[in-house]
């Protein structure tokens, strides 16, 4: 504990206010908004086997590494070291091992290093991921040992689980039998979840980004199934300014799902943990499958033949 207090200490006697700006950018590519940009950029434009199966490993990871969160519950760095110079403590929720922002970037970023295949991008990936874990460092919101496991469950994410869920994605029975599974299970969870956090029965602290994350799993997966029983688009050749704009309009409603209702929720006294947690629920499947759905009647999507 000691030589991760030194550390600490060391990234905090050399923040500037220009370093602070630079690692805040960098630490963003740990965070909700960012991952899901690149994996619904991959999902809609690129490939969608490779986006959901992208999307599947960091979903796994995130329950991986926030459960963890919610049973070891280790306090953040400015709560053991007194007078800790600690920078985004906002973006830094719950407990603090391991560090969800390493892991969110670890199974991301070495999910696009695979699916790719390409030198220079998985160089590029490595290096980011190196970086977003430094980042929870300099602006001490993590102690080294966090960002060290959030490492290994995001790539151990991506290690033990890419080729399952691409096999399960060509073989479209066997996928529909165990996402029929994770979608039930998932749900159920997340609604028992909310409705405890509600009650003020389990800690919210503890237990609010499992909950947030179960939820996500569960839209996911309750999107892809919706999408790819009704309609089952394809990424097209080509078409990139039909492209640029599907992944706008998609991130348009992904931004009222999430931001933009909160604030609305705040504003007629109706957030709460259920409203809370439902918001998540309903970004993955807005993603996966009802903005396609949707997409296809305004010909941003298309279907194979």
């Amino acid at each position: 504990m000691e030589i991760q207090k030194q550390i600490l200490l060391f990234f905090a006697s050399i923040q500037t206010p220009v370093l602070d700006a630079i690692v805040q950018f960098i630490t963003m590519f740990g965070e909700e908004y960012i991952t899901v940009a690149i994996i619904t950029f991959m999902y809609w434009n690129i490939s969608k086997k490779k986006g959901f199966t992208t999307c599947m490993c960091m979903l796994s990871a995130a329950q991986v590494m926030s459960l963890t969160k919610a049973l070891v519950r280790f306090p953040r760095p400015w709560k053991v070291i007194e007078g800790l110079s600690s920078v985004r403590q906002s973006t830094a929720t719950g407990y603090s091992f391991p560090s969800g922002h390493t892991s969110n970037a670890a199974a991301t970023l070495s999910s696009v290093a695979v699916s790719f295949k390409k030198r220079w991008l998985s160089i590029a990936c490595a290096v980011m991921i190196a970086l977003v874990g430094l980042s929870r460092m300099y602006l001490c919101v993590h102690w080294p040992m966090d960002v060290a496991c959030g490492l290994l469950i995001g790539v151990g994410a991506t290690f033990f689980l890419y080729d399952v869920v691409s096999k399960l994605f060509d073989d479209v029975e066997r996928g529909y039998k165990v996402f029929d599974v994770v979608a039930v299970v998932s749900t159920a969870l997340w609604v028992l979840l909310a409705i405890l956090l509600q009650l003020a029965l389990v800690e919210a602290e503890a237990f609010t980004t499992f909950a947030k994350n179960v939820a996500m799993l569960s839209g996911a997966a309750i999107g892809y199934l919706i999408e790819r029983k009704c309609f089952d688009y394809v990424v097209e050749e080509g078409h990139w300014g039909r492209k640029v704009l599907r992944f706008f309009v998609g991130i348009a409603g992904a931004v009222v799902i999430l931001p933009v209702s909160k604030v609305l929720l705040k504003a007629v006294g109706a957030y709460c943990p259920i409203t809370a947690i439902l918001r998540y629920a309903l970004v993955t499947f807005w993603a996966s499958g009802l903005f396609p759905l949707l997409g296809k009647k305004l010909g941003l999507f298309v279907k194979e033949g």
